[in-house]
């Protein structure tokens, strides 16, 4: 099968060539199922985030051994499963774990796959469910206990964690979402642009100013 793996710690941005730091495997081995819980995925889709970048840059929290194969969360097709899995069989998942995503086939224990996909669900729209929108509900919904009352701020709002908080919390580009008001930060101060805000959501750069300066 095939396989994105890392052999060395460095830029993963541009054209893989000899001295890049992943290479295209296409003889990588297929897993077979190693426990009667074990499920088998054919991969469909993977996303990109930030932090694969960051996994191979060597920049992460968690550091894998090398070789690794970096990723965060994909979708597919169930094609295997252990004698003890009574769910899964056959089904459209989704689900996230680090690393090894960036592979055709991708095994996982049955208490670890966390989605299964409704019927006529996008497949690659669903690849990129697990980390951006957890990211994002977990935030905005656990932490922040946001309600219809407050107003929500989101930086970064043209990436996948970004976008996710935009849907989750109002649901043109980005305006057809539901955003009353856009501010371009390369042009524009947010502390002079938005007043009034209850929750500051900023999934870029770590701002060179205190995120409660934006709240007054």
């Amino acid at each position: 099968m095939e396989a994105l793996v890392c052999q060395k710690l460095g830029d993963p941005v541009g054209k893989m060539e000899e001295n890049s730091p992943i290479v295209l495997s296409k003889r990588h081995p297929i897993p077979q199922l190693d426990s009667t819980t074990a499920v088998r995925v054919r991969v469909k889709a993977t996303s990109l985030n930030y932090a694969n970048c960051l996994q191979i840059l060597g920049k992460y929290q968690e550091k894998p051994p090398l070789p690794f194969i970096p990723g965060s969360d994909y979708s597919g097709v169930v094609d295997a499963v252990g004698t003890n899995v009574s769910n899964f069989k056959g089904d459209h998942v989704c689900s996230f774990a680090s690393p090894c995503f960036l592979r055709s086939i991708h095994l996982i224990d049955q208490s670890q796959l966390k989605f299964r996909v409704p019927e006529g669900c996008d497949l690659v729209a669903a690849a990129a469910l697990p980390v951006a929108f957890g990211t994002s509900h977990v935030a905005l919904v656990r932490r922040a206990h946001l309600t219809s009352f407050q107003v929500l701020l989101v930086l970064g709002a043209a990436g996948g964690v970004g976008f996710s908080a935009v849907q989750i919390g109002k649901v043109e580009f980005l305006k057809s979402l539901g955003v009353d008001h856009v501010v371009d930060s390369s042009k524009e101060d947010v502390t002079v642009s938005v007043k009034g805000v209850d929750v500051l959501y900023d999934s870029g750069e770590i701002p060179a100013i205190p995120a409660n300066t934006c709240l007054f």
